[in-house]
């Protein structure tokens, strides 16, 4: 393991920063040491935001990883657990520095009145008439960011992550697909047109496109040091 960890670290160094050679060599580097035996675990329910802000770490850093002669899986393990038991310790410090409030108590100054303070939080998701100034806002914002390296990252999909990502109902409606509709095609084409060419649904595309999508061009952007 030493070795094969010495030839991938040597393979990202070895190319330009933002280049698609750099971010191929990442990602093979991130397959392996995200599987390292001794790597922190924790409990806690946001334990996943720690790990990943540390593999957005590592891709910053690891220029600064200076390997033992002894091992360099314990070394990179122990480096890497060096900042992911802080970003770990941060999240236990968040959790104390304000009392939780439940929303699913009564909050009503009488027996009648049962209403619960999620009762009373607007709706959060936008109606569809919305939908399309929620869609080109996101559109403006991602186009102007976007590099070369991360657009054909996109349309290559190397290791099908994108266009493996459907909603169950509309497989052809994949995050690739959505992507080069969205960012890439000029003009770029909206949700709406999109669901009435696959007669899907509007709200459906659009949920899966924020949530889903988007989050997955981001971890695409961050290995061309894109920062969100």
């Amino acid at each position: 393991m030493d070795q094969i960890l010495r030839n991938l670290i040597e393979a990202v160094s070895r190319y330009p920063d933002r280049s698609p050679e750099r971010q191929k060599a990442l990602n093979r580097l991130l397959s392996v040491i995200q599987n390292l035996p001794g790597i922190y675990k924790s409990s806690h329910v946001d334990y996943l935001e720690a790990l990943n802000r540390t593999w957005e770490w590592v891709i910053r850093n690891l220029y600064q990883f200076e390997p033992s002669s002894t091992s360099v899986e314990k070394s990179l393990v122990t480096w890497i657990n060096g900042y992911l038991r802080w970003r770990i310790r941060d999240l236990y410090i968040s959790d104390s520095k304000y009392p939780r409030i439940s929303t699913n108590q009564p909050i009503g100054n009488s027996d009648e009145d049962s209403r619960t303070l999620e009762d009373r939080l607007p709706d959060p998701r936008p109606s569809l008439s919305r939908l399309d100034d929620y869609i080109e806002a996101i559109q403006t914002a991602e186009r102007q960011r976007l590099s070369q390296g991360i657009l054909e990252e996109i349309k290559n999909d190397p290791d099908g992550k994108l266009i493996g990502c459907h909603p169950r109902k509309y497989p052809k409606c994949n995050c690739q697909l959505l992507a080069m509709r969205l960012l890439v095609q000029e003009p770029p084409q909206r949700i709406a047109d999109i669901a009435r060419e696959f007669n899907a649904n509007q709200q459906t595309l659009y949920s899966h496109w924020k949530k889903k999508c988007l989050p997955k061009l981001q971890d695409i952007g961050k290995t061309f040091g894109y920062q969100p």
